[in-house]
């Protein structure tokens, strides 16, 4: 009769306990769909990223009807300050606290560090912004893609076409950070083909504002090519050092990785510069047309760059894919999006490729026109070359990832 007593107090424990958590599992399933744009808001990407990556993620889910599945669509804000740590942090607080994507990672650092608990939550990341080709070769995961560019892209194109064209000895100002590591394995490996070679390089902290010491080594060593590694306001200073010192008088200058907002801060010393991007606001009409929406939302007159296109395009293909699957598990959109093509105003002939989840598509080779011959402000580009993507990305073939999905 006890052990009755006892069972009876426990099935009215239940009945009452029972109730209250159906509801609650049924509220979260219906409550919004997240997605994290995690970015540099306040550091050295911020022109490049930042408010402007988040503003290009709140369109596409604007113009996408706001809801998906029934359910509203979030964004949330999230800086990373540069940090990987700080980075992992926060994208597992935001995967905890119900968001179903990370986007942008600008600085591969934090890109990288993403991509880990991605995997260990088994939640989808999509880098747009960090540029280290580890994420999809040494560290790539089932529940990362790598979209806008890459650093073996960037080697491929202004490396190869530097070394080619009488650039042998290089000399490299490098980022101390997993970007930068990466961009100078990338660079080395492209221009030892045409026979080129790092006769040094100088690895230096993010953030650095005063470039004169590395520069004047460079000046010393006399090689034929400075190799400028690095990238947003970094990039901007080390070049300031570029034009003080005369090294443009002197060898070649390879800018590795350019943004619009760098010339926008700096253009006589980008004039002149061929560089490699995977987007510009002005190459033709769609992009244009989605350009100039995005300038009236942001304003100050300010254009995109290819990192806050690539935001815009990635949400929007993520949730075609939610809608499509009919769920937001990450394991059902990632089988969808694998080995599927599409285009759009980014993308051209845009692959989400299986074998390592680098997304492929038409990379451009551009010239920065002097501002005595743009015809319209931050119309800087002018295109010279369109590399498919096959040419523009490491072959599948060469892929060093170790797939294990």
């Amino acid at each position: 009769m006890r052990t009755l007593r006892v069972s009876t107090a426990l099935v009215a424990a239940l009945a009452v306990t029972l109730p209250a958590a159906i509801p609650q599992a049924s509220a979260a399933a219906d409550g919004p769909i997240k997605i994290a744009v995690i970015t540099d808001m306040s550091g050295v990407y911020a022109a490049l990223a930042g408010r402007g990556a988040v503003e290009a993620t709140k369109m596409a889910v604007e113009d996408f009807g706001g809801s998906v599945l029934g359910r509203k669509i979030e964004v949330d804000t999230v800086d990373h300050r540069n940090n990987g740590p700080e980075a992992a942090t926060k994208a597992r607080e935001e995967y905890d606290g119900g968001a179903e994507l990370a986007l942008d990672m600008t600085n591969s650092a934090t890109a990288l560090a993403v991509a880990g608990v991605a995997k260990e939550k088994h939640k989808l990341a999509i880098v747009t912004g960090g540029g280290s080709s580890a994420v999809t070769g040494s560290a790539c995961n089932k529940y990362t893609y790598h979209y806008a560019y890459d650093t073996y892209a960037l080697a491929a194109s202004t490396g190869r076409n530097v070394a080619r064209s009488g650039g042998k000895t290089w000399y490299g100002i490098v980022p101390n950070y997993a970007f930068g590591a990466q961009m100078l394995t990338d660079f080395t490996a492209n221009i030892k083909p045409e026979g080129g070679s790092f006769i040094h390089s100088d690895l230096i902290p993010l953030g650095n504002t005063d470039f004169s010491s590395y520069l004047l080594a460079a000046k010393n060593a006399k090689p034929d090519v400075l190799g400028v590694l690095n990238a947003g306001a970094d990039t901007v200073n080390t070049m300031k050092g570029v034009k003080q010192f005369g090294l443009d008088k002197q060898m070649k200058i390879a800018v590795g990785l350019l943004f619009l907002s760098d010339v926008d801060a700096l253009p006589d010393v980008f004039s002149g510069s061929r560089i490699t991007t995977s987007w510009y606001w002005n190459q033709d009409a769609a992009a244009r047309k989605w350009a100039d929406r995005y300038t009236k939302r942001v304003g100050g007159g300010l254009r995109p760059t290819d990192i806050q296109a690539a935001d815009y395009s990635a949400t929007t293909q993520w949730l075609n894919a939610v809608k499509a699957v009919g769920s937001v598990e990450a394991d059902k959109v990632q089988a969808y999006l694998d080995g599927r093509s599409f285009n759009d105003f980014y993308a051209k002939a845009g692959e989400w490729r299986a074998r390592d989840h680098r997304v492929t598509h038409e990379m451009y080779v551009v010239d920065v026109l002097d501002k005595s011959k743009i015809k319209e402000p931050h119309a800087w580009f002018k295109l010279v070359q369109t590399i498919p993507p096959g040419r523009a990305f490491r072959p599948e073939s060469q892929s060093v990832c170790k797939k294990d999905w």
